[in-house]
């Protein structure tokens, strides 16, 4: 079948107008004479305890209270008063720094509420924003106790013991640069006070951290900071052990170098053994973060990610015989031997360094990180680690991609021999919740699925060996979302391998020990043997990231966002996962398995039948645009299942402290059988006196699944609508509404830039991409 470019998607002219906007709810009804009292005692109180708080090298603490409200309020109107916000929570809730430590204006506008209102005035004074107000209150020290920390069962910090010295890292709120100072001064003079050694800090875009040594007694003093958000364990890379395995191979066939101008993919892991034969020529450079580390593969984990990463599927090039690599790579190692973090270094200072150099001295603009953190499983709110993430992806415009992580061993050897038949109820367990920085909402995050059943020749005689998953079925240890705010992830799956049920041992079996239950790569110990099996979400991730240099290779100027959209395109869910996972509902399925397995050739190019339309753009704040998908009459009259397929990604600023971490978000809308000029109308903002907001019918916007609900929470959208029955009534073109909102970014960013994607398909074989080609051109 003929192989096509992908066609530019055209946007209606016109000026970009306001979007339209939902109201906020209404706002609560209090009594000014009971609750008035009340928000009062509770800001004295807090004035009081904040006098009372000594200084500590003569800086004075500083003041951060903690507000529940019951609707919201406007962070200009906080900012009125002298609070900054520097953190959202659930239920409503918001962290805010007091530049007036005695809250006067504050103060003052609660005892204005409580005063009867002249009679020309229906409510008391200020009552829209003190009645918004629920609760006043400072945060405890037992709320500062980090969630691994937790983990551990210190649930109060009447639990650190005296006598045990430990490695914590500290988070900091940050208001500015300035109080940021004065915050890291007060805890490394109170840690070293109180005989405390502090190892490092981080001053990055995304956190303030810094890590110390520090027995119980200096934890409780610290908790007892305000200016502290959090103190929580380091992050524990989930690198396993990696065994030998034996794979006879009498002859590779022929080398080939990549191609003088391939991409180079970077590398974050545990180094690279560059003498390795198959990676002759491959390698840009390697560094270890920090330099003490060195670059070489002592741990045997970032050889085979990077031969994967450098040749895809490595089992095809043995069965063809020939090892032609496609692209290069460069590594930073950042964990040591025993496959941990270096405890010198804060893992977001490390990664951001890695990154850089990465991205400035090789040119890397696909990155994998393979990658997670066993102590942290993503809850609310994504970690630092993630953050900085984001952040990079963003100002850099880079496609950053890491890990579910893979499950515990406990979680798998707890069923023993019944563990195929828990299979996969019991991936959904709450302990197998993806790991740290799987959260980042602006990098693409992979599990995995089985590349087969995990059996050999040999197992055939063997009725004790027993496969737990088929191909292309959720591999045995794979991680679940979803993501922060129920975002679906992982973004994708990939092949990582599997793992078989060996009765005769009683234990379960990977890659590492039954290589044909693991991905074919490249072993680190290259002298000793040349390949090794490997299974994990590590290897399904390097597939994901040689997927994305061939998107960005295809299309050199394409930013990140198109990458990940043309991506989300291409993906599909295998029909054997559908079948295994067919008694939970789509949103296990999709936490399970994202958007599914890319299929490369898609993403890449479109043919006769199929045709892919996008878009890069950008939109300013809370402003949206309209463009035009052309619906040939052969896919509106010809009987058959045809699809519209809708992916959007962009970008956004983030923030981790904030409940509402993305400060942008974006949606989009397809609507067919009305006019522009109805759409147009239909989204836009309308003044009071134009009357009633015209709104277009139900039946003209295409029913897309995942709904709105589900997929706006994520930065990389995707949704299909599909027709089986003459669709000729709607007309010969659709519109693709997008629309732009702002959060707390608004006064950051003047516009969000995003790209869009479009694919048209029919089942029968009808010849869609010269008509719409044509159409296009006039």
């Amino acid at each position: 079948m003929a192989r096509h470019p992908h066609l530019l998607l055209r946007r209606l002219e016109g000026e970009l107008l306001p979007r339209r906007k939902h109201g906020s709810g209404r706002p609560t009804v209090r009594n000014p004479g009971e609750h008035g009292p009340k928000i009062q005692e509770e800001l004295e109180a807090i004035v009081e305890t904040q006098q009372a708080r000594p200084k500590i090298s003569d800086i004075d603490p500083a003041l951060i209270l903690r507000v529940q409200t019951t609707s919201p309020i406007d962070e200009a109107d906080w900012a009125r008063i002298g609070l900054t916000v520097l953190a959202t929570e659930p239920n409503k809730a918001l962290v805010m720094f007091a530049n007036d430590r005695e809250l006067l204006e504050f103060r003052r506008r609660v005892e204005a509420y409580q005063r009867v209102p002249p009679k020309r005035n229906k409510n008391p004074e200020y009552s829209g924003f003190v009645s918004a107000i629920e609760e006043v209150g400072e945060i405890s020290p037992n709320d500062r106790i980090g969630p691994a920390l937790r983990a551990e069962g210190i649930q109060d910090v009447a639990e650190f013991r005296d006598d045990e010295r430990r490695i914590v890292d500290i988070e900091f709120w940050r208001p500015s640069d300035d109080e940021v100072g004065r915050y890291l001064y007060r805890a490394a003079a109170k840690t070293v006070e109180l005989g405390g050694v502090v190892i490092n800090e981080y001053r990055g875009n995304a956190a303030i951290l810094m890590r110390i040594e520090a027995d119980g007694v200096l934890i409780r003093a610290l908790l007892d900071l305000p200016e502290i958000a959090s103190i929580d364990l380091p992050p524990t890379a989930d690198l396993p052990l990696i065994e030998v395995s034996e794979i006879a191979i009498p002859d590779i066939g022929g080398i080939e170098p990549p191609p003088g101008e391939a991409s180079v993919i970077g590398i974050i892991d545990s180094g690279i053994s560059a003498g390795h034969p198959l990676l002759a020529g491959a390698v840009a450079g390697s560094l270890g973060v920090p330099p003490a580390l060195g670059d070489d593969d002592e741990r045997g984990h970032g050889t085979p990610v990077a031969g994967i990463a450098i040749y895809g599927d490595l089992r095809q090039h043995l069965e063809n015989n020939l090892f032609n690599a496609r692209f290069r790579v460069a590594s930073a190692k950042v964990v040591n031997r025993d496959g941990q973090f270096d405890n010198e270094e804060l893992v977001p200072s490390q990664m951001e360094a890695a990154i850089r150099h990465l991205h400035r001295e090789y040119g890397c603009r696909v990155i994998n990180i393979s990658l997670g953190d066993i102590r942290h499983p993503v809850r609310t709110k994504p970690s630092s680690w993630a953050a900085t993430l984001d952040d990079l992806a963003r100002e850099l415009d880079l496609v950053i991609v890491v890990t579910t992580g893979n499950t515990t061993r406990a979680l798998v050897d707890g069923h023993g021999d019944n563990i195929v038949n828990a299979y996969p109820d019991f991936l959904f367990d709450e302990t197998n919740r993806i790991l740290e920085p799987a959260s980042a909402i602006n990098a693409v995050t992979v599990g995995s699925v089985a590349h087969s059943n995990g059996m050999s020749e040999l197992d055939e005689d063997l009725v004790g060996v027993r496969p737990i998953a088929q191909s292309g079925q959720p591999s045995p240890f794979t991680r679940v979302g979803p993501g922060i705010r129920r975002m679906m992830k992982p973004d994708f799956v990939d092949y990582g391998g599997t793992a078989i049920f060996d009765g005769p041992t009683q234990t379960v079996m990977a890659g590492e020990r039954r290589p044909s239950a693991g991905i074919l790569s490249l072993y680190h110990r290259y002298l000793d043997q040349l390949f090794t099996s490997r299974s994990g979400t590590s290897f399904a991730s390097a597939l994901v990231a040689y997927k994305a240099a061939l998107v960005r290779e295809t299309y050199p100027a394409a930013s990140a966002n198109l990458v990940r959209a043309l991506l989300a395109i291409g993906a599909e869910i295998p029909i054997a996962a559908i079948e295994c996972l067919n008694n939970r509902e789509d949103e296990s399925q999709s936490n399970l398995l994202g958007l599914g397995v890319i299929n490369i050739e898609r993403a890449l190019a479109s043919d006769d039948s199929r045709v892919v339309l996008y878009r890069e753009d950008a939109l300013p704040v809370d402003r949206f645009a309209v463009y035009e998908v052309p619906i040939p009459e052969s896919f509106q009259i010809t009987r058959g299942k045809r699809h519209i397929k809708v992916a959007l990604a962009f970008d956004p600023p983030v923030r981790h402290t904030r409940f509402d971490y993305a400060g942008i978000t974006m949606s989009f809308s397809l609507l067919r059988g009305t006019a522009a000029e109805d759409v147009l109308k239909h989204f836009r903002k309308w003044q009071k006196a134009e009357g009633p907001a015209f709104r277009i019918h139900d039946r003209f916007k295409c029913p897309m699944v995942p709904g709105p609900q589900r997929r706006e929470r994520g930065t990389l959208q995707c949704a299909t609508y599909i027709a089986e029955r003459n669709i000729a009534g709607y007309g010969d073109r659709y519109f693709l509404a997008i629309q732009c909102e702002g959060g707390w970014a608004t006064n950051l960013v003047g516009e969000q830039r995003f790209s869009v994607a479009v694919e048209l398909q029919h089942e029968a074989d009808v010849q869609l991409y010269e008509r719409v080609r044509l159409r296009i051109r006039v």
